[in-house]
């Protein structure tokens, strides 16, 4: 099955700065846990809650490939999601790119962060038309990006509010151009275009967000 392109699209964008990051997949423990056996602990809590996701996702799969009257509603959580990209979709995400993490906030918010490594990216892309401003900058520095997922009629727009790089915040026209260039992939042959509203897959009708957690409306 192939995953759906919505997730895809995410992780596609953390590259070009638009996708935050965390894994928030632990269980609580009645006392800390220390050394190899808090690794290993949070390895299978990781997997557990990757394994959730992927599960989640196979239900709306199959629930938007066959039309119907009823309606379908899942809640997915923050530490789902982030287990999904640190399990699932680590094949996907671009040289460069580490430690993705994917904050939900409040009043449709969303806020990601990302390691970027300049040089490796820079070097995984070929020579392209046009200025690339990090092509002008090596070394890794971590990257943030918030706006607001508007989805409404089977449709949605990621809305930015601010993008940094280093601590430092990077224009709008920038943060696009970076978008375009590094989301270009077999689904999106041009890039992502930031502004461009996008189909939800699998006949998802709306998408709702609220702390900690997205309810997806079918």
């Amino acid at each position: 099955m192939s995953r759906p392109s919505l997730l895809l699209r995410c992780a596609r964008c953390v590259p070009a700065v638009v996708t935050l990051l965390a894994v928030g997949t632990g269980m609580i423990w009645p006392a800390p846990i220390s050394g190899a056996g808090a690794r290993l602990i949070a390895g299978q809590n990781g997997a557990a809650a990757a394994d959730r996701m992927q599960q989640k996702l196979e239900a709306i799969v199959r629930f938007g490939a066959i039309p119907r009257l009823e309606t379908q509603s899942t809640v997915i959580e923050e530490g789902e999601v982030n287990a999904y990209l640190e399990h699932q979709l680590r094949a996907e995400i671009p040289p460069g790119i580490s430690t993705p993490t994917l904050r939900i906030l409040a009043n449709n918010r969303l806020s990601a962060t990302a390691t970027l490594d300049l040089t490796a990216m820079a070097a995984s892309r070929p020579p392209g038309d046009g200025f690339d401003p990090l092509r002008l900058l090596t070394g890794s520095l971590p990257a943030r990006v918030t706006g607001r997922l508007v989805t409404e009629n089977g449709s949605g727009r990621f809305v930015l509010e601010s993008a940094e790089l280093g601590g430092i915040p990077l224009p709008r026209a920038v943060v696009s151009q970076l978008v375009s260039r590094y989301s270009v992939s077999a689904d999106e042959p041009t890039g992502i275009d930031l502004d461009a509203p996008f189909d939800l897959p699998s006949a998802i009708r709306e998408i709702r967000v609220e702390p900690g957690q997205v309810t997806v409306l079918q």
